[in-house]
């Protein structure tokens, strides 16, 4: 019965905003989420002239993604994590959504590739900016993102 409701609040915690604050010189940052202590580590894995991985390492269970890849225009997303624990992935324009409708997660301890996607380069540079990562509660979680990668 309450099972909707869990849904719908993962959907609001996604689209909620984050501060990003620089931490070093390599344009990787931390973004402070809930009251979580566990960081949940996001970057680019392998790229491609026109698809790239998502790497994630999360010690906390994943309910939900959301983050924004600059300098992309993006297409569909496939494969890696989020499809083998049946997350429904979504792209529009530079924003990526993934999320289960039935109360699927990312196991703590998981640890690869996220999700495929193809783009199309829009700029010299693509970065990770605006992650919002919810655990299966729907409480945001601290997310290490990784540098931007050159095309």
């Amino acid at each position: 019965m309450y099972k909707p409701y869990f849904f719908y609040l993962i959907l609001i915690l996604l689209f909620l905003g984050c501060d990003n604050s620089p931490t070093n010189e390599d344009n990787s940052s931390t973004t402070t989420g809930g009251n979580n202590t566990s960081l949940v580590s996001i970057s680019f894995g392998v790229i491609g002239n026109d698809s790239m991985e998502l790497i994630i390492d999360t010690p906390v269970d994943i309910g939900g993604f959301q983050m924004d890849i600059t300098g992309t225009d993006l297409g569909s997303a496939s494969g890696g994590l989020a499809a083998d624990e049946g997350f429904t992935v979504s792209t529009g324009v530079i924003t990526i959504l993934g999320f289960s409708f039935s109360g699927g997660f990312i196991p703590a301890g998981s640890n690869g590739i996220l999700t495929n996607i193809s783009y199309t380069a829009t700029a010299n540079e693509a970065c990770l900016e605006n992650p919002v990562i919810s655990d299966t509660t729907g409480e945001s979680v601290d997310v290490e993102v990784g540098g931007c990668i050159e095309y």
